[in-house]
């Protein structure tokens, strides 16, 4: 990246300062996804995502290819209710909506414990363990 005056700009001041512009770019995409049921509404949540907001236009991936033409007619009819509320809301300015194909977004899976060489060892290491704290025992 080249300064105004002509020289270079090393790396690392470039990383201390990064684009301002990117920056507010990605904390608007940020609140955007977080919202994203308050901004398409319940019946297009679960069909639509956001891929990208950049240079005032809010980029909406579709993985149904039968509705992408009906979702771009409807675009058009509510981008200004949109476009209203998200200034009022989060004082966003974009200019358009564009409805592109996407894949569907992958599944949230819990990280698969692995499976016990033996399980009723693991369940009684997991007792005796309790019991050593004490837990188990009555007073008496």
């Amino acid at each position: 990246m080249r300064r105004q005056g002509g020289g270079l700009v090393p790396l690392s001041a470039l990383a201390r300062n990064p684009d301002r512009a990117a920056q507010a770019e990605a904390r608007a995409e940020a609140r955007i996804r977080r919202a994203w049921l308050l901004v398409v509404g319940p019946t297009l949540v679960s069909q639509t995502r956001l891929l990208r907001a950049h240079r005032g236009i809010l980029l909406v991936g579709c993985w149904h290819q039968d509705i992408i033409p009906s979702l771009r007619q409807s675009a058009e009819t509510i981008w200004p209710q949109l476009q209203e509320r998200l200034e009022r809301m989060w004082q966003l300015r974009f200019t358009r909506m564009e409805i592109v194909p996407c894949d569907p977004p992958e599944p949230e899976t819990a990280p698969a414990r692995p499976p016990a060489e033996d399980p009723l060892k693991e369940v009684l290491d997991l007792l005796r363990e309790q019991h050593k704290g004490g837990w188990t025992r009555r007073p008496g």
